[in-house]
């Protein structure tokens, strides 16, 4: 925090100007850079623009005092690592207390000894480079916390495995470019989040981002809605209304369930895609604009071309890529990082500390089959938020009955064949312990006798996974 070859700087406090005086000349002697203040403000003035190695904080001093002084430096992000030492001429112990927890690190009681003060000033010093430490482990681990996050991660889409890793590449080549995007994948697995994704890592990040799902209204809203009407074109239409093409004009417009718009939509949305043309409902003039399209569907719409339900020369427009987002069962090596995100998520939403989860609650979300994706897992983790209560970690009872009774029986359990081998097998270890003492009604013997294994190292295996 501080160049090594200089003298620690010290703010020396003091209200009165002899005792002013007298710390400067005392700690100067002893080779410390003294700057010194009167009063609460001048302290919290000097403190902000010197950014001293230690402070020296008289407690009685015009302005906010030194219990509010100390309280307002240790909130700041870089003051909070400085030594405070409080000077005070209360000596009773609950004022001392009191002091020290407004965040004061030690304090000498007025008038002072000066060995004592120079003792405790070096105390101060050693306190000063753990806190230094400190300081710089935490800055390490934020930029580790940043690049893991690059590497695992793009915008708001979180994970490590193999076919995420292959769908961050094909994002990144097309993240900069215009070219229709059609997003697949099953219901649940944030298509949406993709097509964010690439709109805020885009050149098109400051315009406008519009989404619709083409299957929230029937035809002729969904028309309305897209390209907009004009005055008199159907009953109720007492005004011109903008469609959302116009509303992202210069931006991006991510049209969801994309199999469901009628083959007369098809046909406008094609006039779009090839020359950002069309035509408001009602209206006789054509509109111009300038849209970047990202299209998602949890349908097969190779399928629908097939048998006629698709616009084949649509679904080459919007095919240009491909982007096809893998179900959570095939990439449950995921699963932490994505619990860990939605906790921290809920954290900061509820304005409370982030909750831990039990290790054994973790390998019951990782057995799980999750037909619904990661959206129902965000659901899950919300309502395991809810029935934790107050305690500070979320243990695997505070799961959906339902969702352990399935994880229990094996039904749907599935290993991610494309994760890391050390964490399948744990899967595989812990579920066959689970089932063994099942089966043998909780007999470790028996259990470890049909498992091959020792009493003494089932027991400690059921406890490294959280089951004992």
């Amino acid at each position: 925090m501080t160049d090594a070859s200089r003298p620690l700087k010290v703010l020396a406090v003091d209200d009165n100007e002899e005792g002013r005086f007298l710390l400067q000349q005392l700690l100067s002697a002893r080779g410390y850079e003294v700057i010194t203040a009167a009063s609460g403000t001048e302290t919290l003035e000097k403190a902000f623009s010197e950014r001293p190695d230690i402070i020296l904080l008289d407690v009685v001093m015009p302005g906010p005092d030194g219990y509010e002084v100390a309280r307002t430096l240790k909130a700041d992000e870089e003051l909070r690592y400085t030594p405070i030492l409080l000077l005070t001429g209360k000596d009773e112990l609950k004022d001392i207390i009191h002091g020290l927890d407004q965040g004061a690190d030690d304090y000498v009681t007025k008038p002072y000894d000066a060995q004592e003060l120079i003792a405790r000033l070096h105390a101060a010093v050693r306190t000063r480079k753990l806190y230094s430490e400190l300081h710089t482990t935490r800055v390490a681990n934020r930029q580790l916390q940043v690049r893991l996050k690059d590497q695992f991660a793009f915008g708001t889409i979180i994970g490590k495995s193999p076919a995420m890793a292959e769908l961050y590449q094909v994002m990144a080549k097309v993240v900069d470019t215009d070219v229709p995007v059609l997003v697949t994948g099953e219901s649940g697995t944030g298509k949406e989040m993709v097509a964010m994704a690439l709109h805020a890592n885009g050149p098109r990040r400051d315009k406008a981002f519009v989404v619709q799902n083409c299957s929230a209204f029937n035809e002729n809203l969904l028309e309305s809605e897209l390209f907009g009407h004009v005055k008199g074109a159907f009953t109720g239409a007492i005004r011109d209304k903008e469609g959302l093409f116009e509303v992202a004009d210069g931006g991006t417009f991510f049209l969801d369930e994309l199999g469901e718009m009628s083959p007369s939509l098809q046909v406008k949305l094609l006039r779009v895609l090839q020359d950002g043309t069309f035509m408001p409902v009602g209206g006789t003039k054509q509109r111009k604009v300038d849209v970047r399209i990202i299209a998602a569907t949890n349908r097969n719409l190779e399928e629908m071309v097939k048998k006629g339900a698709f616009r084949e020369d649509l679904y080459y427009r919007l095919n240009v890529v491909n982007l096809s987002l893998p179900p959570l069962r095939e990439r449950t090596g995921d699963i932490p990082l994505l619990v860990d995100f939605f906790l921290e998520k809920i954290a900061e939403k509820s304005g409370k500390a982030r909750k831990t989860i039990a290790k054994d609650a973790v390998f019951a979300l990782e057995s799980y089959a999750w037909p619904g994706n990661i959206r129902q897992l965000e659901n899950e983790l919300q309502r395991a938020h809810v029935m934790s209560g107050t305690e500070s970690s979320i243990s695997r009872g505070c799961l959906s009955p339902s969702l352990l009774s399935v994880s229990e029986a094996g039904e749907g359990a599935a290993v991610d064949k494309t994760g890391a081998l050390k964490e399948a097998l744990e899967l595989l270890e812990r579920d066959m312990i689970i089932a063994a003492l099942k089966r043998t009604n909780n007999n470790k013997s028996e259990a470890a006798r049909q498992l091959g294994i020792s009493r003494s190292n089932l027991i400690a295996k059921a406890q490294s996974f959280g089951l004992e």
